[in-house]
């Protein structure tokens, strides 16, 4: 095991520890200890595999991926504000620390779904070489027919209504964005989900998977034990749960991880048509302006209860 997995281990078992013992701040902020750590294991299993990951082979990727991966996260928290399908309990009072914690636990979505629909796409397919199913695939030939417009008009109108009929069509959240923005990515050169499942290449949609359903099992049972933690109020599917999480709602975490996929791959792919240091400048504004949007109406709407522990003695770090 390489000296990052060692670490990913320890800090696991000591943050589990300090969980049962419910000692300051790994009580508050076990989920982002445990995923942390979880992501440094699972990282140097799959360099294990592999030979490549995230933390090894694609480190400079990696770093753009953090901020993206909290942006990406804030879209759908931006839908949650009007569908109100999760609130926050027991956040700290400190604005500063509360969004570090927000920027903390945000920053583990795309590494962690990435990696272990990495992992799964080797484990179950046995796939080593070529890229990874994170990754993404050039079109090497041009397509055979074009995408349907009927599967945009579908994606728009999947997309559009939780915002307008958010009680009813708040499932929508988790396919919409799918159906809307993957043929866009044929535009940018990308091969995307829909034309690798038209050729009979579904290996990348089932690691996806895979990997969203493994990721949302791990996120509802850290989260369940934290002391900061969310909790649901999905209309008509509340009464059976599996930790906080109702059960029917653990059929979004696998297309949950296709839309990380779609949404981060079409992202880059804007970034890497703007060369130029201004137009880099513009689209990363963007992305700040809208992040801070959103942390503010996640501080007025989806936080129900701040904390009672008292993180004033942490303030020194920030005089």
């Amino acid at each position: 095991m390489r000296p990052y997995g060692w670490a990913g281990l320890l800090m696991l078992l000591a943050s589990e520890l300090c969980l049962v013992l419910k000692i300051e701040p790994f009580y508050s902020w076990f989920y982002c200890f445990a995923w942390w750590s979880y992501i440094l294991l699972a990282d140097n299993l799959l360099f294990t595999l592999r030979g490549a990951s995230l933390l090894t082979t694609r480190k400079r990727e990696l770093w753009a991926m953090l901020p993206l991966s909290v942006f990406i996260w804030l879209l759908f928290e931006g839908y949650n504000l009007f569908i109100r399908n999760w609130a926050y309990d027991g956040m700290p009072r400190q604005i500063w620390l509360r969004w570090l914690g927000y920027s903390a636990a945000f920053a583990t979505v795309l590494p962690g779904v990435f990696t272990t629909s990495d992992l799964a796409d080797v484990l179950l397919f046995g796939r080593r070489t070529g890229s990874a199913a994170s990754e993404f695939e050039p079109i090497r030939e041009k397509p055979l027919s074009r995408p349907s417009v009927m599967i945009f008009v579908l994606g728009f109108v999947l997309t559009v209504a939780p915002l307008l009929w958010p009680r009813y069509f708040f499932p929508t959240v988790w396919l919409g964005p799918v159906f809307l923005l993957d043929p866009l990515l044929e535009r940018f050169g990308v091969r995307s989900l829909s034309l690798s499942i038209a050729s009979s290449d579904r290996r990348r949609v089932w690691s996806l998977i895979l990997g969203g359903l493994t990721c949302g099992l791990l996120w509802e049972f850290w989260n369940f034990w934290a002391a900061s933690k969310w909790i649901y109020t999905v209309p008509f599917f509340s009464e059976w749960r599996v930790f906080e999480m109702p059960l029917l709602g653990f059929l979004g975490f696998p297309p949950f991880a296709l839309e990380c996929w779609v949404l981060y791959h079409l992202l880059t792919s804007i970034l890497r048509q703007r060369k130029s240091v201004p137009a880099q400048a513009a689209f990363w504004i963007v992305v700040l302006s809208i992040s801070i949007a959103v942390f503010w109406g996640i501080d007025q709407h989806t936080v129900v209860r701040f904390s009672a522990y008292d993180w004033r003695p942490l303030s020194w770090l920030f005089a």
